[in-house]
């Protein structure tokens, strides 16, 4: 959903997100009310950092396509496109100057992945970084691995870059992600003139298709 231009909106937004993760149930309102507020908490956090769209992904993974098998599991992710000041005289070599930052970094002894990619909207940079995280538990440490997938795509004027960043800890889908991400990088566009036209003119325009 996109965030930070209609707040009413986007908290009722998370509140129908909440209905429709929890359902119905009387008993479970605490746990809505929680769920959409620790959402629109964050999404204030990240409209701080500029973002303008943020989303949580509920995936089916195995199982069959007409619904006669049940999914195997449920693979969740969370995507957030944000929008970045940066010197940019030109997209090519805006991009490659951050191919090279990121690899830099990179080096430092991380696993992070780098490499420059086009896309139909102009150069970019793709980054596959990985993440553990450790809680102290009183039964014991409890650990978490993360995979973030970012796309770095500057403007092809003005100082700007856009930045999608997909992340998930089910690392078993990277692939699958990929795809994802792959799939809606492809649909960006910028300017107005070169959006592409939605196929149902009367649902909400895409926020990926035009900057």
């Amino acid at each position: 959903m996109g965030i930070g231009a209609d707040e009413d909106a986007v908290d009722e937004r998370f509140r129908q997100f909440a209905r429709a993760y929890w359902g119905e149930r009387e008993d479970l309102e605490p746990l809505r009310d929680l769920t959409a507020t620790m959402y629109a908490a964050n999404a204030e956090i990240l409209v701080e950092g500029g973002a303008v769209y943020n989303a949580l992904g509920i995936f089916p993974i195995g199982g069959s396509a007409d619904g006669s098998e049940p999914p195997e599991r449920i693979s969740r992710a969370t995507l957030t496109v944000s929008v970045r000041d940066v010197d940019n005289p030109d997209p090519h070599l805006t991009a490659a100057g951050i191919a090279e930052v990121l690899d830099k970094a990179a080096e430092g002894g991380g696993t992070d992945e780098v490499q420059p990619i086009t896309l139909p909207a102009g150069p970019a940079v793709l980054r596959i970084a990985g993440s553990r995280a450790v809680w102290e538990l009183p039964e014991g440490e409890q650990e978490r691995f993360f995979v973030r997938i970012e796309v770095w795509l500057p403007f092809p004027d003005g100082d700007r870059l856009l930045l999608l960043c997909l992340s998930t800890a089910d690392v078993q889908d990277l692939y699958h992600y990929q795809a994802v991400l792959a799939d809606i990088t492809d649909t960006v566009a910028f300017g107005e003139a070169e959006a592409p036209a939605s196929a149902d003119a009367t649902g909400p325009a895409s926020p990926f298709s035009s900057y």
